[in-house]
C-alpha cells in the first residue's frame, strides 16, 4: 500500500512539473510498472480529485491559467479539418477540445490539446493511422471547439480565417 501511494505521489509530481502531456508508456516505463498500472494509479488520482486529463498525447494536469476560452461552433468536410486546426494554432489558439451533439448519446467529448501545427500532423497522422474517424462525421460536420487563447484578437483572426477558407463558423 505505501509504495502505491509513494509512486501515485511521484506520478503526480511528474505531471505537476510538465507543460506537455506524458504518455501512459513513457510514465510506465519511468516508474517500472504497466501502462495498465499507470492508468489505474491516474484514475486513484482522479478519484482524489486531481484534475487530471487524457489527451492523444498523455496525461496532463488540467490549466487553471488566466487564458480566456470560448467555445466555437463550426461546420465543415473531413477533408478541411487540417485547414482548421492549423488555422486555430496559427493564430495562436489552442484548441482544447471536439464536441458533437449525438442525437442518442447525447455530447461527445474528445480532449485534443493542439497548440502548434507538430500537434495537429501528430493528431491527424493518428487519425490516418487508426482508421478513426472524426466525432464531426457523426453530426454531419456540424461541432464545438472549446478554446483557449491570451487575447481577443486572436480569436477574431481565427474566425476570419475559417470563413475566408470556406469553413462555417455558427453564431
Amino acid at each position: 500500500m505505501n509504495e502505491m501511494s509513494n509512486r501515485q505521489e511521484e506520478l503526480l509530481r511528474a505531471l505537476q512539473q510538465t507543460t506537455k502531456p506524458l504518455s501512459g508508456q513513457f510514465l510506465a516505463k519511468q516508474f517500472g510498472v504497466t501502462r495498465q498500472v499507470v492508468v489505474h494509479d491516474i484514475a486513484l488520482l482522479r478519484a482524489l480529485g486531481h484534475r487530471i486529463l487524457a489527451t492523444p498525447k498523455g496525461y496532463l494536469i488540467e490549466s487553471t491559467a488566466s487564458k480566456q476560452t470560448a467555445v466555437i461552433a463550426v461546420s465543415h468536410t473531413p477533408e478541411q479539418t487540417p485547414v482548421e486546426l492549423n488555422t486555430f494554432v496559427d493564430c495562436g489558439i489552442k484548441v482544447i477540445n471536439v464536441r458533437v451533439e449525438h442525437s442518442v448519446y447525447g455530447e461527445i467529448v474528445g480532449n485534443l490539446y493542439l497548440s502548434s501545427r507538430r500537434d495537429v500532423e501528430h493528431f491527424l497522422a493518428k487519425i490516418e493511422a487508426e482508421k478513426a474517424p472524426f466525432l464531426s462525421t457523426l453530426t454531419g460536420g456540424v461541432h464545438y471547439h472549446q478554446v483557449e487563447f491570451d487575447h481577443a484578437d486572436q480569436l477574431t483572426d481565427a474566425i476570419s480565417r475559417l470563413r475566408a477558407a470556406g469553413i462555417e463558423v455558427i453564431d
